[in-house]
C-alpha cells in the first residue's frame, strides 16, 4: 500500500506525457518525445505544457449555469438584476398557470430566469426570460 502513491504518480506522468506528445505519431516513428533536449528537460516541457492545456480548459465557464439561492442574491446585487418573484408572478398570470419555481441561471454571457409554471391541465411551461430587462425570450408548453 505504501507504494501505490508513487505508482499512481508514475501512472500519471506517463499519462501526461503521451498526452503531451500528442496522439499522431505512430509508434516505432523516428521522433522521439525526447528529442528536443535531453530526456529530463524534454519530460519537463511536455508536462509543463500538458498541465497548462490542463489549467486553460479549466478556465473556460460552462455555457450553461445556474446558481443556488445565496448565488442568486449575490448576482442580483451585484448586476442588478429584475426580482424573480415578480417576473414569477407576471408569467403566472400571462400563461394562467401556478407559478412552481424559478432559478438564476447563465447561458454564455446573458442572465436568464428559468420559471416553472403548472397549468390546471397538469402541464409544466418552463419559461426563460432576460434576467436584467424581465423581457420573456421563449416558452417551453405554453400552448
Amino acid at each position: 500500500m505504501r507504494h501505490a502513491g508513487l505508482v499512481l504518480a508514475a501512472l500519471f506522468f506517463a499519462c501526461v506525457q503521451a498526452l503531451a506528445a500528442g496522439t499522431s505519431r505512430q509508434p516505432g516513428s523516428a521522433h522521439s518525445p525526447h528529442s528536443e533536449g535531453s530526456g529530463r528537460l524534454g519530460t519537463n516541457s511536455h508536462l509543463s505544457s500538458a498541465l497548462h492545456l490542463a489549467g486553460a480548459a479549466r478556465a473556460v465557464p460552462p455555457e450553461h449555469e445556474c446558481f443556488s439561492a445565496s448565488q442568486t442574491r449575490e448576482k442580483i446585487a451585484a448586476h442588478k438584476l429584475a426580482e424573480p418573484f415578480r417576473l414569477l408572478m407576471g408569467a403566472a398570470r400571462r400563461y394562467e398557470a401556478e407559478a412552481l419555481g424559478v432559478r438564476l441561471c447563465r447561458r454564455k454571457e446573458q442572465y436568464i430566469y428559468e420559471i416553472s409554471l403548472l397549468r390546471t391541465n397538469g402541464r409544466v411551461i418552463h419559461v426563460y426570460t432576460n434576467a436584467l430587462t424581465g423581457q420573456i425570450l421563449s416558452a417551453k408548453n405554453a400552448k
